[in-house]
C-alpha cells in the first residue's frame, strides 16, 4: 500500500478518535471538550506540516523514480515550499540533466558511428554473441556480392553462401590476414571487437586489395617480359642467322667428316626458332589491345565458341552441350577477345578431362552470365589459389599464359569471374557488369 494512503488513514483514525472523545465530554464537561477539540485542531496542523515535509517530497521522489524507470530524462521535478526537500529535488534534477546530456552524447556518437560504417569504403560485418551475422554495411554487401542483408542475417558465416565465409569464420581475434576468393579477388580481413552495454561484439573489417596488387603485379611482369623478349630475340636472331649460314655451308660441302654435324646444326636452329616462339607468346600477353566494345549477343557468342571447339571434343569423345537462355541478352564487349577467352577455358576443360567426359556451356539472364562446366578432375584448393597467378601452370609443357590472357581480358571488361569445383563438376563463371548491358 502506498505511503500516501497510509498517511491519510492515520490522519482519519487520529482525528476520528479525538472527535469521538470530545463528543463524550460535550454534555458533561465543556472545558475538557474544548481542550480535546484544540488538540484535534493542533493534530490537523501537525499532519499538514508532516505531509508537506515528508509525504509530498517522498511522493515527488517516487514519481522521479518512475521517470527513471521509463527513461524519461526530459521531465523535471518541481520545487516545493520545503527547503530541505528542495535540496533533494535539486540534486535529482541535476542528475536528470546529466543523464539527458550523456544519453544525447551516446545517441550522437552512435549516429555518427552508424553514418561512418554506412559510408565506409571498407566492408564491415558485425556478428552477435553466437558469431552469427548481425549486420553488413553497403560496402560489405558489394565486396561479398550479397544482394540483401536479409539473405544472410542470422546465419553463420560458413552457412551464409558468402564465397569466403568459411575462411572468415576461422579468423581469430585481432588476426589480420589476406584471403583470396575462388577467382582473383584478394581481401585483407581483420577480426576485432567493440564493447556495447558491457558486452563484447565481434566484427570483421574487409578491404579489397585486388586492383592495387594486380596493378603492381602487371607492371612487374610486363617489365620482365619486355626485358626478356628484347634480350632473347636479339640473341636468337643472331644465333639463328649464324646457324642458317653454317647449315648452308655444310650442305654445299661434300666432306663426309662434317656430315654428322648437320643434324645438330638443324636441331639447334629448330630450338632457337622454338625459343623465339616461346618468348613471343609471353610478349603477346603484354600487347593485349584495349577492348573494341560493340553490341554482342551472348547466345550467339556461345554458339560460335561451340562451333570452334566441337570437333576437338568429338575426337576426345567429350559431349559438348549448350544450355542457352530464351532471352536475347545483348552485352557490350570485344567479341573477338571474348571468343578467345571462352575457347581458352574450354581448351583447359577438355585437356583436364582427357577423354570421355562432358562440357556444358550455359548462359543466364539473371544474373547476366555465362558458365563453362566440366566433369573432369576437381581442382584442389591449393591449385585454385594459384591458377590466375602469372606463369603458373599445372601442365608439364605449359607456359601459364592461357589463364593470364583470360584474366587480363576479363579485368579489362570489368567482369567478375569465379572458378570452383564441387559435386564432381568444375565450373568457370563469368558475370557481366550491369552497366554493360542494354
Amino acid at each position: 500500500m502506498k505511503s500516501k494512503i497510509l498517511f491519510w488513514i492515520l490522519v482519519i483514525l487520529v482525528f476520528g478518535a479525538l472527535l469521538s472523545i470530545g463528543f463524550l465530554f460535550y454534555n458533561t464537561n465543556i472545558y475538557k471538550f474544548m481542550i480535546i477539540e484544540g488538540i484535534a485542531i493542533l493534530a490537523i496542523i501537525l499532519f499538514v506540516i508532516l505531509y508537506y515535509r515528508l509525504i509530498k517530497p517522498y511522493q515527488i521522489i517516487a514519481d522521479g523514480m518512475e521517470l527513471l524507470k521509463e527513461q524519461d530524462f526530459s521531465t523535471r521535478l518541481r520545487l516545493i515550499s520545503d527547503s530541505e526537500a528542495n535540496k533533494l529535488i535539486s540534486v535529482f534534477n541535476k542528475m536528470m540533466d546529466q543523464l539527458k546530456d550523456e544519453r544525447l552524447q551516446v545517441r550522437e556518437k552512435n549516429h555518427f558511428l552508424d553514418l561512418l560504417i554506412q559510408a565506409s569504403p571498407q566492408g564491415v560485418i558485425i556478428l552477435d554473441f553466437d558469431d552469427r551475422i548481425s549486420e553488413i554495411n553497403p560496402s560489405g554487401l558489394r565486396l561479398l556480392d550479397v544482394r540483401s542483408i536479409s539473405e544472410v542475417k542470422g546465419k553463420k558465416l560458413s552457412d551464409s553462401g558468402i564465397g569466403i565465409g568459411s575462411q572468415l569464420e576461422k579468423l581469430n581475434a585481432d588476426e589480420d590476414v589476406v584471403i583470396r576468393s575462388s577467382g582473383i579477388t584478394l581481401y585483407r580481413c581483420i577480426r576485432s571487437s567493440f564493447i556495447d552495454r558491457g558486452f563484447s561484439h565481434p566484427f570483421i573489417l574487409i578491404e579489397e586489395l585486388t586492383h592495387e596488387l594486380l596493378k603492381i603485379e602487371k607492371k612487374s611482369y610486363e617489365n620482365i617480359i619486355r626485358m626478356m623478349a628484347h634480350e632473347v630475340n636479339n640473341s636468337v636472331g643472331a644465333v639463328s642467322s649464324t646457324l642458317n649460314v653454317i647449315s648452308d655451308i655444310l650442305r654445299q660441302n661434300d666432306n663426309n667428316e662434317l656430315a654428322d654435324v648437320l643434324p645438330a646444326v638443324d636441331a639447334s636452329f629448330d630450338r632457337c626458332r622454338h625459343l623465339g616462339y616461346f618468348i613471343s607468346n609471353f610478349a603477346e600477353v603484354v600487347k593485349i589491345p584495349v577492348p573494341s566494345i560493340a553490341d554482342t549477343d551472348l547466345n550467339e557468342l556461345a554458339r560460335s565458341v561451340d562451333a570452334l571447339t566441337r570437333l576437338e571434343c568429338k575426337h576426345r569423345n567429350i559431349d559438348l552441350k549448350l544450355d542457352l537462355t530464351e532471352d536475347n541478352n545483348i552485352i557490350r564487349i570485344d567479341g573477338i577477345q571474348f571468343e578467345q577467352v571462352l575457347v581458352n577455358v574450354i581448351k583447359n576443360a577438355y585437356e583436364a578431362i582427357g577423354e570421355n567426359g562432358e562440357i556444358r556451356i550455359s548462359t543466364r539472364s539473371n544474373p547476366l552470365s555465362i558458365e563453362i562446366a566440366n566433369n573432369g578432375p576437381e581442382i584442389t584448393d591449393d591449385v585454385r589459389q594459384k591458377l590466375f597467378t602469372p606463369f603458373f601452370t599445372t601442365k608439364s609443357s605449359g607456359q601459364g599464359i592461357g589463364l593470364m590472357f583470360v584474366r587480363e581480358v576479363l579485368i579489362n571488361h570489368n567482369c567478375k569471374f569465379d572458378l570452383k569445383s564441387q559435386d564432381g563438376w568444375t565450373k568457370f563463371d563469368i558475370h557481366f557488369p550491369k552497366n554493360k548491358t542494354l
